[in-house]
């Protein structure tokens, strides 16, 4: 009898109750010109972005948890074709690669918050995510003695209304993505224009295009993909055009 009060008491709570779940979030499924359906309330409503406009406009983005040796090649590339992109770095890949995070700063790169340790923001606190995203930016005012911006990417894409509700109230933007492929594996090389078939059969209006730093694969195909984008008609913007 006291198990059956409780449930009539528990379940209209649980199905009222705000969205506060964890969520993952996925590589897409979209075909080449389709605009996938990956915005979330939880995150537009928060000060965060899944894809841009319906425009030709495009945003690079990258992932830099540690330095596998291809970076400064990813750099050559978006000088050589005059593109930005924003970085967005670990505490770890603060302290081991500090000359390449300057250099993306001398190249006019933004660089974003990927947390201090790459904690799942849905199994921290809210004072757990809060000081894991301070300690980077105020490690790397320290070491760079330039404020860090005020982006912010969820470690593996994991979020709930908690997590981005508390990123909103202190000032930042979150950052997610509309395209991505599994490119993080660092001892892994397709070759064969892996990277770039990859990106081209899923590019639409308004991507926001997630890689990662680690891969020799988008190292190899980076420069073809942009300037091919290029050709098509698309515009490489900075997040700041969001």
């Amino acid at each position: 009898m006291k198990k059956l009060i409780f449930l009539a008491f528990i379940l209209p709570i649980l199905l009222f109750m705000p969205y506060s779940y964890a969520k993952g979030y996925g590589v897409g499924r979209n075909k080449k010109g389709e605009r996938p359906n990956v915005n979330d309330k939880i995150i537009t409503d928060n000060n965060g972005y899944c894809i841009g406009q319906d425009t030709k406009d495009i945003y690079l983005t990258f992932d830099c948890g540690y330095e596998n040796g291809y970076t400064a090649a990813i750099l050559d590339t978006l000088a050589k074709t005059n593109t930005k992109a924003i970085f967005f770095i670990t505490g770890h890949y603060l302290q081991t690669s500090q000359d390449l995070v300057q250099r993306m700063l001398d190249e006019g790169h933004l660089i974003g918050n990927h947390t201090y340790s790459h904690k799942d923001f849905t199994k921290s606190t809210a004072s757990e995510i809060l000081t894991d995203v301070k300690k980077l930016e105020d490690s790397f005012f320290t070491k760079m003695g330039v404020k860090m911006s005020k982006y912010v990417r969820p470690p593996r894409g994991e979020y709930n209304e908690m997590s981005q509700k508390l990123l909103k109230d202190n000032g930042y933007k979150s950052i997610f993505w509309s395209l991505a492929f599994v490119d993080w594996n660092k001892d892994v090389c397709h070759g064969n224009h892996y990277s770039y078939d990859k990106v081209m059969n899923k590019i639409h209006n308004g991507a926001i295009i997630l890689m990662h730093t680690v891969g020799k694969d988008n190292m190899l195909d980076l420069e073809d993909i942009i300037v091919d984008l290029k050709q098509e008609g698309y515009v490489f913007k900075t997040v700041d055009n969001l």
